[in-house]
């Protein structure tokens, strides 16, 4: 009996995932993996991911990571369809406003945590926490 399951790239994505972060967060909460702050390798292989789906579509013209941003609790990765750069300096005045976008307090025990997509023209800014879990 042949027990392999013939996984695809994304299925294994998701199965590794799984077993280096979910089993972790359910059991150990707050002091799991998943809760570490992103580091930039997590990032990198996330664009790498993230482009490789979004190229398999969009071949003509394909999507490429572009300089990203950060701010306290925040990861702001940006792509552009072709060559492009992303002019970075009155970010900081965005912070508040997108603090407040992602993160949200209802009643004293509920916290809503948003990931964000933001398309404009050619670019796709993804907005997260930088917690390891949203990426």
């Amino acid at each position: 009996m042949d027990r392999k399951l013939d996984l695809s790239k994304n299925e294994q994505i998701l199965v590794d995932d799984i077993v280096d972060y979910y089993r972790d967060l359910i059991r150990l909460g707050e002091d799991s993996a998943a809760m570490k702050e992103c580091n930039r390798s997590a990032l990198a292989n996330y664009s790498r991911v993230y482009m490789r789906q979004i190229n398999a579509v969009y071949k003509s013209n394909p999507l490429q990571s572009v300089e990203s941003q950060t701010w306290p609790g925040i990861f702001c990765q940006a792509f552009a369809f072709g060559n492009g750069e992303v002019d970075w300096k009155s970010a900081d005045q965005l912070r508040n406003k997108l603090d407040g976008l992602l993160h949200e307090k209802r009643g004293t025990t509920l916290h809503v945590t948003r990931v964000a997509r933001i398309y404009d023209g050619s670019y796709v800014f993804l907005l997260k926490p930088d917690r390891l879990r949203y990426w």
